[in-house]
């Protein structure tokens, strides 16, 4: 594939799943919930749970697919798309490191949208493990990192994960 092909490609995948995000914000907005299936369902309620990003989701360049650059913060989008994959992950126990861990800071008094953000970090500090080292996501790592997370309190998980890919 040619360069500028790989750029519209992802920029047609960026779009795709904005539109989608706009879509079922729509929905919710005109209290229309119920008439989204079931996978728009559980993306809408990861939606409403972060009612930060609502400006974003009608932000017409960035529905568009325009990159999404700032100094400050996160991209909205990708956090939304980082939460449905960790959401995605406790509810089929695949890996079933995650659902653990999810289950063990809820069970120390946190929310699972907390849980679900620890699971995030994880996730994204793997997945550009993998990009720097120009190597595929490491499934076994990855799971041990999980179940680590597990056995320390959740005041401390972040100390793990910042000593694990600082030391790699």
């Amino acid at each position: 594939m040619t360069e500028n092909f790989t750029k519209v490609f992802e920029n047609l995948k960026r779009q795709t799943y904005r539109k989608k995000i706009n879509k079922i914000w729509n929905m919710i907005r005109e209290g229309k919930f119920n008439e989204l299936d079931n996978k728009e369902q559980k993306l809408a309620m990861i939606v409403m749970n972060h009612p930060e990003y609502q400006e974003n989701y009608e932000n017409e360049d960035l529905l568009n697919g325009r990159e999404y650059i700032s100094d400050n913060e996160f991209n909205p989008f990708l956090h939304i798309s980082l939460h449905e994959m960790a959401e995605d992950q406790v509810i089929s126990e695949a890996p079933l490191e995650a659902a653990l861990l999810c289950e063990h800071i809820e069970k120390k008094g946190y929310s699972r949208h907390e849980g679900l953000h620890v699971i995030m970090t994880i996730l994204i500090n793997m997945i550009f493990a993998s990009f720097a080292n120009n190597k595929p996501f490491d499934e076994q790592r990855y799971k041990t990192l999980l179940a680590k997370c597990k056995k320390v309190d959740p005041s401390e998980i972040q100390n793990v994960i910042q000593r694990e890919f600082t030391s790699n």
